[in-house]
């Protein structure tokens, strides 16, 4: 446990995570000052009247005078001020290396491009099951600092790339890395190598790695671990892969066959892959495999991710939302079985990502495409013909309404954040949900 009386902390960034680094100092007899950029952020009614707040902007005087700077992970990095204090000599972490210095208990970390909150549900509730207090906690929604306030046996972290950025103790039990593709090219002007630097960092001290062996990018640069465990969809040399046998597709473990696929409630490939790496980590945990499998077995996918939501004279409506970029929506393409037109709802804000690798699979399905909000007009030039640009999703999904068939399928896969028009991606997937069934 660090000591921290005596520090002048400033935090950035007065969300959920910025409050609970704020409660974090108050408990160790810390006052902290807060700053956020914006005029209202949603937390401010929360924060006691005796923390100084400045808000509209950085104030530069408390960040060059602070000997302890706490940043959110919304908050960017390389702004001149930070660039500056970091030069003084300024200590500049975030919450997650916060909560590392703080506790003993093993910790399971989880990063990729897609999939992380699948595999974090699917090992925390491996746990679970076994009767562990488990902390489950990062990226997720749930601020790591909040599980300070009770014991347990085991922590499972979901955490972004922007986390890591400022996470620097970790010495993970098992880290993982699921798969890396193009995203938040917005806050990495060094493009993919600089985003894939960010994911890396996930590995660094870790005893086990668990890597992707059909992503390159998930193989560990750093060598100081114990050792590796590999997964990877139905390539047989991973120790964690899909086989075919009598027409069932099973997960394999070192060769042993230990679950036919056609039994779990998800028919989705992406889960299957998912499912690969929740078993690796939970085999490395020493959960029983008898536990793991009941589990997959249960699972039957999260909200927002390929979810269907609706079904109506023979169209099935079905929730992506979650796909915020271009692998995601490359994978939920991938995985549909399609017998009708598949309606195609994209747009909102990109982060600079290049769209290009989806023109070829839009091509080949001959997908209707509907584009909206702020890089709407930009995905259009990804469609040949049955383009549509519209301002919002609503006014896309009238249109669509319109014009679907019986064996049709409307996939919201945005490949772009939420946020130039919704609060999350959990907000602009129930209002598809509602309008879908209002519309179908």
């Amino acid at each position: 446990m660090s000591n921290y009386q005596g520090s002048q902390v400033v935090i950035i960034g007065l969300g959920i995570t910025g409050l609970s680094c704020v409660n974090f100092f108050l408990a160790r007899g810390v006052i902290p000052k807060v700053i956020d950029v914006r005029l209202c952020p949603p937390e401010i009614n929360k924060l006691p009247n005796f923390v100084q707040c400045y808000l509209g902007a950085f104030n530069d005087t408390w960040l060059l005078h602070a000997t302890l700077i706490v940043v959110s992970p919304g908050v960017r990095l390389d702004h001149p001020i930070l660039v500056e204090a970091l030069k003084l000599g300024v200590e500049i972490i975030g919450d997650i290396e916060l909560f590392v210095r703080e506790v003993t208990a093993p910790i399971i970390a989880i990063t990729g491009s897609n999939g992380k909150s699948t595999v974090t549900q699917l090992v925390s509730s491996m746990a679970k099951n076994v009767g562990w207090r488990v902390g489950v906690a990062g990226n997720i929604g749930i601020p790591a600092l909040s599980l300070l306030n009770q014991s347990y046996q085991l922590y499972v972290l979901e955490i972004s790339s922007f986390q890591l950025d400022t996470t620097y103790s970790l010495r993970a039990l098992a880290a993982v890395i699921l798969n890396i593709s193009e995203d938040h090219m917005d806050r990495y002007p060094g493009g993919l190598k600089q985003y894939c630097l960010s994911k890396q960092r996930i590995y660094k001290n870790a005893k086990i790695c668990v890597m992707n062996v059909l992503d390159p990018l998930t193989v560990p640069i750093f060598k100081n671990y114990d050792y590796c465990v590999s997964f990877g969809a139905t390539d047989s040399s991973a120790d964690y892969h899909l086989k075919y046998y009598k027409g069932h597709c099973w997960i394999v473990a070192y060769n042993e066959y230990v679950l036919n696929c056609s039994t779990m409630k998800t028919n989705s490939r992406v889960n299957y892959i998912n499912a690969l790496s929740a078993l690796a980590l939970s085999d490395i945990i020493n959960i029983p495999r008898s536990v793991a499998v009941k589990v997959l077995c249960q699972f039957s996918g999260l909200m927002h991710r390929c979810q269907l939501i609706y079904e109506n004279r023979g169209v099935s409506w079905i929730n992506d939302s979650k796909a915020t970029n271009v692998g995601a929506t490359k994978e939920a393409i991938n995985n549909l079985m399609l017998s009708g037109t598949l309606h195609l709802m994209l747009g909102g804000d990109g982060k600079l990502a290049d769209f290009s690798s989806l023109k070829h699979l839009i091509k080949q399905h001959e997908i209707h495409l509907y584009c909206f909000g702020k890089d709407g007009l930009l995905l259009t030039e990804l469609g040949y013909s049955n383009v549509i640009f519209t301002n919002t999703m609503t006014q896309a999904m009238r249109i669509v309404s319109r014009r679907i068939k019986k064996r049709d399928i409307v996939l919201l896969s945005p490949a772009c954040s939420s946020l130039d028009q919704f609060k999350s991606f959990e907000m602009r997937g129930f209002t598809f949900a509602y309008f879908s069934r209002e519309l179908g």
